[in-house]
């Protein structure tokens, strides 16, 4: 009995000390967990030596740069065995910490990829993706453009802390706190307005209709905004819907201001769907919304690293029965070129404006054992005409590159004949609806009023073969009569009446 009990004790004695000998050990979890989810998943089938040595390499970069720390490592090193026995070592010599380590081999792993679309997120990061795809943030409640190296308000969104301030459209923000957003970049101008929700800010803003300056003090609040804006254009009934990302709610909005169109007892003559920026989202959603358009039909084809084919389809969709046009360009990805593609290609729509970013790929989010998370490329995705996407992009039917210019283009390819258009608070107003632009329609210069060549030519349809990005206006108002300009006050309106 004695003997059994020293061996008992012996056993614990053991067990405690392995314990805490382990308890010791760096985890290098989620680096393992992500390098079987990319051997396993992803598209491009990467090999094992790709994946460890591209960790190792980006760890020691990290470790050099910011930590003047030079941390060796073999060229032969590919497995992940060697990986980790490597990442001990340095944690163990050089007093690093284990999620540091982690961090900087997922990402040396995702960078061998040449994959930007495969992500890495910390549980804070996700969170803030997760907001972003739902069009969700946490500001003050307005939007900015830059014009002229100016920040000026194009937008105050409703129920916003800017909303119960006294701002107004068209104000420029001239410094936030301290900082002095003149020749500021908008990424930098970003930085300096971001902040914790509850977070406060003097903001000080110019307002030009009264030539002063004012400040104002504004909390930082959660804002959800619509995913889906849209109103009717005056004139003519033609809808216009501008869908911001593919969210959860995405398809619901669209189909709430298709209901209202419907509602007002005028036949529309056309839609036109503003995909211009719009990053993507939810692939499910952009299958949602196409069942708005068509009742039933092919929406893409995906592949897997296997080659292996899926087919997509809307079904018990519903026709929209009148034509469509999307406004797409450089920036609009993803969920918006598998919309726009699937539309085209079912003839339901045509394509205005210039070629899209071309992410024909779709993605899944992954969640780790540590709260982070891996989005993981897993698909390529092809539209109904099998025509390819990814690293490609899609060439618009109608091409033009003045953002302006394309609603115009868009307007008239419906049929419209009567377009008017003004310049308010720095956004282009044409028949009504306010566009934000990067440069106003009119300049005055010393040879009297000037307009944008390429909103000119596009509305007249005229080839204007100046090299200028603004000609005076004069000279065709005298030789097209269905040009008419107006003035109220400050205010210029440009009328166009086809023939």
């Amino acid at each position: 009995m004695k003997r059994i009990s020293h061996i008992l004790l012996a056993a614990v004695m053991f067990l405690s000390l392995a314990l805490s000998v382990s308890a010791e050990q760096p985890s290098f979890t989620e680096t393992e967990e992500v390098f079987w989810n990319i051997m396993e998943s992803h598209l491009g089938r990467p090999d094992e030596k790709q994946l460890i040595q591209g960790a190792l390499q980006l760890a020691s970069k990290m470790a050099e740069e910011e930590k003047q720390m030079k941390l060796l490592y073999s060229s032969e090193d590919d497995t992940l065995h060697e990986l980790e026995r490597r990442l001990a070592e340095w944690q163990r010599k050089g007093g690093l910490d284990a999620t540091t380590l982690n961090y900087w081999a997922i990402n040396g792993m995702l960078e061998s990829l040449d994959d930007p679309h495969s992500v890495f997120f910390t549980y804070d990061e996700l969170r803030y993706f997760q907001s972003s795809v739902e069009n969700e943030f946490v500001g003050f409640g307005f939007r900015l453009r830059l014009q002229d190296g100016a920040f000026i308000i194009r937008e105050i969104v409703a129920d916003s802390p800017a909303a119960a301030s006294e701002l107004q459209r068209g104000d420029r923000i001239i410094k936030v706190d301290d900082i002095k957003l003149e020749d500021k970049s908008f990424e930098e101008a970003y930085a300096y307005l971001k902040g914790a929700e509850g977070s406060e800010a003097l903001l000080t803003v110019y307002r030009a209709s009264e030539s002063r300056e004012l400040q104002v003090r504004l909390k930082r609040a959660m804002l959800t905004l619509p995913e889906a804006e849209g109103q009717l254009f005056a004139n003519e009934p033609v809808g216009y819907i501008r869908l911001e990302t593919f969210g959860s709610d995405g398809a619901y909005q669209v189909r709430d201001y298709l209901t209202a169109f419907a509602r007002t007892g005028k036949p529309l003559k056309g839609l036109i769907l503003d995909l211009r920026d719009n990053g993507g989202g939810y692939l499910s959603s952009a299958r949602d919304i196409a069942s708005l358009f068509m009742e039933e039909g092919l929406l893409m084809y995906t592949t897997n690293r296997n080659g292996v084919e899926v087919e997509t389809w809307v079904r018990n969709g519903r026709d929209i029965g009148i034509p469509v046009r999307i406004l797409v360009n450089g920036g609009s990805a993803s969920a918006s070129e598998l919309l726009a593609g699937a539309l085209r290609d079912h003839e339901v729509a045509k394509l205005v404006g210039t070629k899209t970013y071309g992410k024909g790929s779709a993605q899944q989010v992954m969640l780790l054992s540590e709260g982070d998370a891996l989005k993981l490329t897993l698909n390529e995705y092809f539209t109904p005409k099998h025509t390819v996407v990814n690293h490609v992009g899609l060439e618009p039917d109608i091409v033009v590159e003045d953002d302006a210019a394309q609603v115009v283009e868009a307007l008239q390819s419906l049929g419209v004949k009567s377009l008017q258009l003004s310049d308010q608070d720095g956004d282009t107003v044409i028949n009504g609806i306010f566009f934000p632009t990067v440069h106003p329609l009119f300049k005055r210069e010393n040879d009297g009023l000037n307009i944008r060549a390429a909103v000119l030519a596009h509305l007249i349809d005229e080839e204007i073969t100046s090299e200028e990005e603004y000609i005076p206006l004069a000279p065709y108002l005298e030789a097209n009569p269905s040009l008419k300009l107006e003035q109220s006050g400050n205010n210029l309106t440009l009328f166009y009446t086809m023939k």
